[in-house]
């Protein structure tokens, strides 16, 4: 709701800088106008594409109740998506990220098991902040969430997330808990996708981690890739994920698998001998 209301009150600072105050007056040239101010301030093709979609799906609900004789936004076109797959962590950041929190206190218990359970499943930001905690089965280590369109799903995690879970857990039972949600801020209300985030990025410079976003959704990506490169397959991580179709979970295999190649590249035993001999001779022509 807080991101809706963000991008509205941006259209309607864009709206005011032409002089259109009303609903009526907006016009399929305002709309494209506004699309087009926000590529030009930097935003990504997927965040204007979310914009469109909102402001489809907003302008189509005041047509249907009557507030527009006619609905502007079925005169504007589709923005184009430029789809780029988040850059993973490697193994060693994702080391290092996990031992920032300080685990002495109880929000660092909870900023650890909640990174470690993103982690370790793959969970959206959404669905990790919303999980409560008597949808955890801790006897068979997995939890259910509810993701994208309210559709349920269970999502399985290591024993060694359950022992992160556990001790925040604990932690967490003798502060203030007002909700059923299992990761809880200060007043015992669940923690936001806002703050999630900025703990992620100021965890991330405590780290020196740099060359990659440090985000959430880095945490789903390098689930992703690290589970296909270990040999898991594209319907069982499609389920994991909670994809609707197999679209995005094919670019995680692609992903996974260039980066192989690359891997290949560095540490081939062939190529290694090859520029072994190729120093070696180099040392007799001297």
């Amino acid at each position: 709701m807080v991101w809706y209301e963000q991008i509205f009150r941006a259209f309607i600072r864009s709206l005011e800088a032409k002089s259109v105050t009303t609903l009526e007056e907006v016009g399929a040239v305002h709309l494209r106008q506004h699309l087009s101010e926000l590529k030009r301030a930097g935003l990504s093709s997927e965040t204007v594409f979310r914009v469109w979609a909102a402001q489809r799906c907003a302008f189509g609900f005041w047509h249907r109740e009557g507030l527009l004789s006619k609905n502007p936004m079925e005169q504007v076109e589709r923005p184009r998506r430029e789809r780029v797959l988040i850059r993973p962590f490697t193994p060693e950041q994702v080391n290092k990220l996990l031992a920032a929190p300080d685990v002495k206190t109880t929000r660092g218990l909870r900023d650890r098991a909640l990174m470690m359970l993103m982690m370790d499943s793959g969970l959206r930001v959404s669905e990790a902040t919303s999980l409560e905690a008597d949808r955890i089965d801790w006897l068979n280590c997995s939890v259910t969430v509810m993701g994208k369109g309210r559709k349920e799903r269970t999502v399985p995690f290591s024993a060694t997330t359950a022992q992160a879970l556990l001790e925040y857990a604990r932690a967490r039972s003798q502060g203030r808990v007002q909700s059923p949600q299992i990761f809880l801020g200060r007043t015992g209300k669940p923690i936001e996708r806002t703050l999630v985030r900025k703990l992620m990025v100021r965890y991330g410079k405590l780290a020196g981690i740099e060359g990659v976003r440090v985000s959430p959704h880095t945490l789903r990506h390098t689930f992703a890739v690290f589970y296909v490169r270990n040999g898991g397959d594209s319907f069982s991580l499609q389920e994991i994920l909670g994809h609707s179709t197999l679209e995005m979970t094919r670019r995680y295999v692609h992903l996974a698998r260039r980066d192989l190649s690359e891997q290949h590249k560095k540490f081939s035993p062939v190529q290694a001998l090859a520029g072994r001999a190729l120093a070696d001779a180099s040392r007799v022509m001297l």
